[in-house]
């Protein structure tokens, strides 16, 4: 009995959510090593296939950071600024983000998350982190 309790609170949750745990499971998973530092973030690869990808960040610096996946169309240089931080109404659509407390010093976090073609900034948006240099380009084909 509890056993089948659990299983339609399972299946209650993912629906409710609106997740498709199929559709990212049947797709081959792309990862992208994220590496911060002060004052920097590392992609490796930095072009990826559209479909599942899984983050691995990991914070080799002694502050804490965080990781926000944007869409957006403008290239690095053009990125607006607003009161010591990205101005996150002018740059896209935000995925998708790992926060700053999962991210302590020394800590690794994962995201898995779908992506679509385009051009994607990855950026630690904590005051004056993204204008420091926390920020790379991601491209998906």
């Amino acid at each position: 009995m509890l056993r089948r309790i659990l299983l339609v609170g399972t299946l209650l949750l993912v629906w409710i959510s609106g997740i498709e745990p199929w559709a990212i499971a049947s797709q081959t998973v792309t990862q992208v090593k994220v590496l911060e530092t002060e004052m920097a973030i590392e992609l490796s690869p930095s072009t990826v296939p559209a479909g599942a990808v899984e983050f691995i960040a990991h914070n080799q610096g002694q502050l804490p950071h965080e990781m926000e996946i944007i869409k957006t169309d403008l290239p690095l240089a053009q990125m607006p600024i607003k009161d010591n931080r990205l101005d996150r109404k002018k740059v896209g659509e935000k995925i998708d983000e790992i926060e700053a407390e999962d991210l302590p010093s020394g800590a690794t976090a994962t995201l898995l998350t779908n992506l679509e073609h385009g051009r994607y900034l990855i950026e630690c948006n904590i005051p004056g982190h993204f204008q420091a240099g926390m920020k790379a380009e991601l491209f998906v084909e």
